[in-house]
């Protein structure tokens, strides 16, 4: 009868560079610097993990392997060592999170262990691996088929992963997420990491689906219903359909800015705000641009709710010299761009409240 496996007692694949997951990260920066600037061959990448962080060779190699081939952060061509584009997006971020994010893509459903540790802390293999693959299965709808041998061998790379940038350890066969760990999950909820396209388009449907109903302004289940998971996915449905309506233009200033990557400085500013119970339906939402988000979340500017033209603050009349709020009071008067469909009108529900509670006047 087969035994399941111990990650805790499986040699590692790779070997870690350093304690923590910002000593871990930091190290990782500056290899994919080091690789950017010099375009070694794979022996040379070896020989710089071996002398800078004191490496025997056999490490350095699955380090090399594991950390920024299989992570999809190098490749290599004509013998030369390369940054791919997600290596280049998590050198120019320097963001722990895009690197989760980017491993997600080889080594799906990572940032999951991380959500069971954070819950149930000091738990053995068996029982993580189990709650684990409750948790990814709806989210990577292949894994379903997974068998046990498969489960614990793609989990054992997973947790080793993990393990090797710091995020977890390993004591007496139980796992639990390290201080440094801790630290992450409490600034970064790891269900707001890797969502799926599938996720957004589910709630992109109920979205759509809750336009063409009568418009309620609040949603009290808010906090009963949704899960953590399930709320963040909502969000990025959210700003989707509700940017897509203006052409991710600002409604206000017209604004509209992408990257190369197919991103756009276009924000969903709820009317009714979430923090007040506002309701995600679509015609609770309006795109705007970050500065004027802000602005309408603090009330300097509006929308009408009869004619959809843009009202400002009046304190602001009598600080006309100032640059600044002159851009914004040339905004008064001026009509909101237009939806593509009439569907995704902002609702006039929705900017009465915004109008009578939230406008400075």
């Amino acid at each position: 009868m087969s035994k399941t496996r111990d990650a805790s007692r499986v040699r590692m694949i790779f070997y870690p560079m350093a304690g923590s997951v910002e000593e871990q990260f930091s190290n990782l920066l500056q290899t994919l610097e080091w690789v950017h600037a010099n375009k070694p061959a794979p022996n040379e990448v070896y020989e710089w993990l071996r002398f800078k962080f004191n490496l025997k060779h056999y490490f350095a190699a699955n380090v090399y392997t594991v950390l920024f081939v299989s992570s999809g952060l190098l490749s290599t061509h004509n013998g030369k060592c390369h940054l791919t584009s997600d290596g280049q997006t998590v050198l120019a971020t320097a963001s722990p999170v895009i690197l989760l994010e980017v491993f997600e893509k080889t080594f799906a459903g990572v940032a999951a262990f991380l959500e069971v540790l954070r819950d149930n802390p000091h738990i053995k293999t068996e029982k993580l691996n189990t709650l684990w693959f409750e948790i990814v299965k709806e989210r990577f709808l292949n894994m379903k088929n997974w068998s046990k041998r498969t489960l614990n061998n793609q989990c054992v790379h997973r947790i080793n992963w993990l393990r090797a940038m710091g995020f977890v350890e390993v004591n007496r066969g139980l796992h639990a997420l390290s201080e440094s760990g801790w630290q992450f999950v409490q600034k970064i909820p790891p269900e707001s990491i890797a969502i799926q396209p599938h996720e957004i388009k589910e709630q992109e449907k109920q979205l759509n689906e809750l336009a063409l109903s009568a418009f309620e302004p609040f949603d009290i289940s808010i906090d009963t219903t949704l899960s953590l998971r399930r709320s963040f996915v909502r969000d990025r449905a959210f700003r989707k359909v509700v940017t897509m309506q203006y052409d991710f233009d600002c409604g206000v200033c017209d604004f509209q800015f992408g990257a190369p990557r197919g991103v756009y400085e276009a924000e969903a500013a709820h009317i009714v705000p979430k923090r007040r119970r506002g309701t995600d339906d679509p015609r609770n939402g309006v795109c705007l641009c970050g500065t004027c988000h802000w602005l309408f979340d603090e009330g300097i500017i509006s929308v009408r709710a009869q004619g959809l033209s843009i009202i400002v603050a009046s304190y602001l009349d009598s600080r006309v010299g100032d640059k600044s709020v002159q851009r914004v009071l040339a905004y008064r008067g001026r009509q909101i761009r237009s939806v593509k469909s009439p569907r995704y009108v902002p609702a006039t529900e929705a900017l009465q409240w915004h109008n009578q509670h939230i406008f400075l006047g």
